[in-house]
């Protein structure tokens, strides 16, 4: 009898002093931006969802051709570097104030030139939007002033992020379009949006002209949907988003098929002039938020991922 009783005893001073133990530990939840329970980051591991250890290199999709009838390679980045080249691109940085605050779509993100924010991984430029301490950061560069071009074909090769609130564009914009003063040539000097992409859906991605005199009375754009080839989501498989650019017409093409037009009776047909008889620079960027998305970021999606493969410009011959 007295063995039952010191037993018992055992038992009863084990289960009091593992409460004690754990009295006080917050439980996972998930969902509430923090690391608690025995979560191993932000609401992720344990017994929430896996973490993302990052970035993920999609491994297959579509790609582009060497060379086309008519066409010399003009100019490209092939990304196999370990760093940006600095004499092909420029970085924007900050959230576009005084000029563009929000960088003119009310967007979330601070962009930098961090390394934590673009860098390189198996010949691949990766653009990482990232949230640390209720912050987002991301990173867009450009070519202004260092690669400015008329006319031809571009192709880009690309895989898309996955969280909800992103917002990837590869667009091109005027050589006079400036952050110190947009309104002067934008939207009247003509943005060719060769891709854009929500991470709300990942089965669809738009390509876009805008145009228009005297902002912002007369902002006009014309915009094409097109959606994922072969049940392959854009955010799982690369895709090449090409323009063909010519004098008076400018054609948009996925994995080389044609889904967009836009040439002079477009525009006039909005009562504007055609301005894409110009010389552009590329400008890619990967943004939290913004006045397109319809769907808010959430903490725990991030960090997410734009990978670009190459971009090449041809001309024509």
């Amino acid at each position: 009898m007295r063995i039952i009783k010191n037993l018992m005893f055992i038992f009863l001073a084990i289960f009091i002093c593992g409460c004690s133990e754990n009295e006080g530990i917050p439980k996972e939840t998930c969902i509430d931006g923090l690391q608690n329970g025995n979560e191993t980051a932000i609401d992720c591991g344990g017994d929430c969802k896996p973490c993302i250890v990052g970035v993920k290199i999609p491994t297959v999709g579509f790609e582009a051709q060497n060379s086309y009838e008519g066409y010399s390679l003009f100019w490209s980045d092939e990304f196999n570097e370990k760093n940006l080249n600095t004499s092909k691109w420029n970085y924007n940085i900050g959230n576009g104030c005084p000029s563009l605050c929000g960088w003119g779509n009310s967007e979330l993100q601070q962009f930098t030139d961090s390394k934590e924010n673009l860098y390189f991984k198996e010949g691949n430029l990766i653009i990482e939007a990232k949230n640390e301490a209720n912050k987002y950061t991301s990173a867009r560069i450009n070519t202004d002033n260092k690669f400015e071009f008329k006319y031809g074909r571009v192709d880009i090769r690309a895989s898309m992020p996955s969280a909800s609130g992103t917002w990837a564009a590869l667009f091109l914009l005027n050589k006079n379009y400036t952050i110190n003063d947009p309104g002067s040539y934008w939207p009247s000097g003509g943005e060719i949006d060769v891709m854009e992409y929500l991470g709300e859906d990942h089965n669809e991605i738009l390509g876009t002209a805008h145009y228009g005199k005297d902002f912002p009375d007369n902002h006009r754009f014309n915009s094409v949907y097109f959606d994922a080839l072969n049940n392959e989501s854009f955010n799982e498989s690369y895709y090449v988003f090409s323009i063909i650019w010519e004098e008076n017409q400018i054609r948009w093409l996925v994995n080389d098929v044609v889904y967009h037009i836009v040439n002079p009776n477009t525009t006039t047909a909005n009562g504007q002039p055609y301005p894409f008889n110009d010389e552009f620079y590329f400008a890619f960027a990967l943004s939290v938020g913004g006045n397109l998305p319809s769907v808010k970021p959430t903490i725990q999606d991030f960090p997410d991922y734009l990978i670009i493969d190459y971009v090449r410009v041809y001309k024509a011959n």
